[in-house]
């Protein structure tokens, strides 16, 4: 009954902006050494795994969580050269979809508190109308909107080092669910595609090099590397420099990282595989819920298979028709200017 209540105030105050500013700034106050913590970081080896998978303290900028990860709204705000505490800036109402989801599910509880809401396309933005009755901003790939974390010169001195590199995306946990595969079964079809790379790269979830799942890749022979902490700022840099150090990138399953590679040129296969998520927690058993809905996993079943049919094909080049089904879905088309997102952001 009390926790009941509890929930019910909860709920009513976080509609409003004070309470909001109020929640984030006491947050970031018990994690003081963030910005030292994320500044060590950015000068750090992309290749250090466990420096950089490891914990970061909580420290929210927004309110809604998916603008944190990934450092995605902080580098939007950046290329649009709107300081963080420009006052038509609305901090703590901006909502974004921190990565691609296939299917019909929509965070409708966070869209319906906040004024205004990013994603990357026409095929989200559809979803999203038809279960809030809002109508999103459309920007494309987050991954335009930050340079790599690497210079040039840095960027070309490690490409010369690694030759050609087959990138390796495995399947990867989201939050309290775990993702589970035959890592035998996709190694040996990483073995089987191999011929003619002199690096396979493989590029682990910070969460799975927490539990050592990279350690599978190691035992291989495999390099491997990461793009940080979810809650790293430079986390898109680091992965923009990641995939640019690649000519061919494989996975087991269905990703943002496919349209953020596609978009850099770099094209895609795509490994069938059974993954099985296990919820470790009860946040995980109410993620698996929402996934499990069955008019979730219908469309979600749907156009994963189009993406599977589409990539099936181990070859280094992207096709036309390729390209047009991650353009609809990651928005290629719907890149805005500067000018253009401070007009969406500020008002």
């Amino acid at each position: 009954m009390i926790n009941d209540l509890k929930r019910k105030i909860v709920l009513q105050a976080e509609k409003t902006n004070m309470f909001r500013k109020v929640y984030c700034a006491f947050k970031r106050s018990k994690a003081k050494d963030f910005p030292d913590q994320v500044k060590l970081r950015q000068s750090a080896d992309i290749f250090d795994l466990a420096r950089l998978s490891a914990p970061l303290p909580y420290f929210p900028q927004f309110y809604f969580d998916d603008c944190n990860y990934y450092g995605i709204l902080f580098q939007i705000l950046k290329y649009a050269k709107i300081k963080i505490d420009d006052k038509h800036l609305p901090l703590h109402e901006i909502y974004l979809e921190h990565g691609i989801i296939i299917g019909n599910l929509v965070r409708a509880d966070s869209i319906s508190l906040a004024r205004k809401t990013l994603t990357y396309s026409n095929y989200r933005a559809k979803f999203i109308l038809e279960k809030t009755g809002k109508v999103p901003s459309l920007v494309g790939p987050y991954m335009h909107y930050c340079e790599g974390i690497l210079s040039l010169e840095a960027l070309s001195e490690i490409k010369k080092k690694l030759g050609r590199v087959l990138l390796v995306f495995p399947s990867h946990s989201i939050g309290a669910v775990a993702a589970e595969y035959d890592k035998k079964q996709f190694c040996l079809e990483i073995e089987k595609r191999k011929a003619g790379y002199d690096t396979v790269l493989v590029c682990m979830y910070w969460k799975d090099a927490q539990n050592g799942d990279h350690e599978y890749y190691q035992h291989m022979g495999y390099k491997l590397t990461t793009a940080g902490h979810r809650d790293d700022l430079y986390f898109m840099n680091r992965l923009k420099s990641i995939i640019s150090l690649s000519d061919m990138v494989i996975s087991n399953s269905t990703g943002t990282h496919m349209g953020y590679s596609l978009f850099l040129n770099k094209p895609n296969y795509l490994f069938k595989q059974h993954v099985a998520l296990v919820s470790k927690s009860k946040s995980g058993d109410n993620l698996l819920s929402q996934h499990h809905n069955p008019e979730v996993t219908n469309t979600k079943d749907r156009d994963n298979q189009l993406l599977y049919d589409a990539f099936s094909v181990f070859e280094e080049k992207i096709s036309p028709e390729q390209y047009k089904l991650v353009n609809y879905m990651w928005g290629f088309d719907q890149i805005k200017s500067p000018e253009e997102l401070k007009s969406l952001l500020l008002n």
